[in-house]
């Protein structure tokens, strides 16, 4: 993540100022630092994991508290084997999940724990940037499976928006 610069964290303490002061609910703030950047909720259940293996370009297998768990993405849906780009994501989502320092899975809730088949559903947090975010960035999965209004939907909308413009 890049560091703010001095007038950058002047704005930032600003509407911190301005949120507390008018009464706004600061955990339900979300602040875009940049056209592709989403900062983290701050209310939320969040668990620090380590990557075992992948199963495709939006699910993986991570160890938390000793145990495997099978995570869905939220809000994401890569190519399924055999389609077009599935070989492209599922080497994305490895080479992200493999060289992460940190990788969080949060959850949000507005959405189910799991799913019928028994994933976790999460976002995904790689070294502090939102997984699914780059997925679609990068033409590697398109916003999906929204059931709910998900934290960071809007964000995600506003990256493809963004991500096809910029093609």
């Amino acid at each position: 993540m890049k560091k703010l610069s001095a007038y950058r964290k002047l704005k930032l303490i600003a509407l911190l100022i301005f949120v507390s002061v008018s009464g706004y609910q600061l955990m339900n703030l979300t602040i875009h630092m940049n056209d592709y950047e989403i900062i983290q909720a701050a209310y939320t259940k969040k668990y620090e994991v380590v990557y075992l293996y992948d199963m495709d370009g939006d699910t993986a297998v991570f160890a938390l508290d000793g145990k495997e768990v099978t995570c869905r993405f939220l809000a994401v849906d890569c190519p399924e084997h055999g389609d077009e780009g599935y070989d492209d994501s599922c080497s994305f989502t490895k080479k992200q999940l493999s060289n992460a320092r940190k990788i969080v899975l949060e959850l949000d809730p507005h959405s189910e724990e799991y799913d019928r088949y028994d994933r976790l559903l999460a976002w995904v947090w790689v070294d502090d940037e939102l997984l699914q975010a780059k997925l679609i960035r990068y033409g590697h999965a398109s916003i999906s499976y929204l059931f709910g209004n998900y934290l960071y939907t809007d964000q995600l909308y506003r990256i493809e928006k963004k991500a096809k413009k910029d093609q």
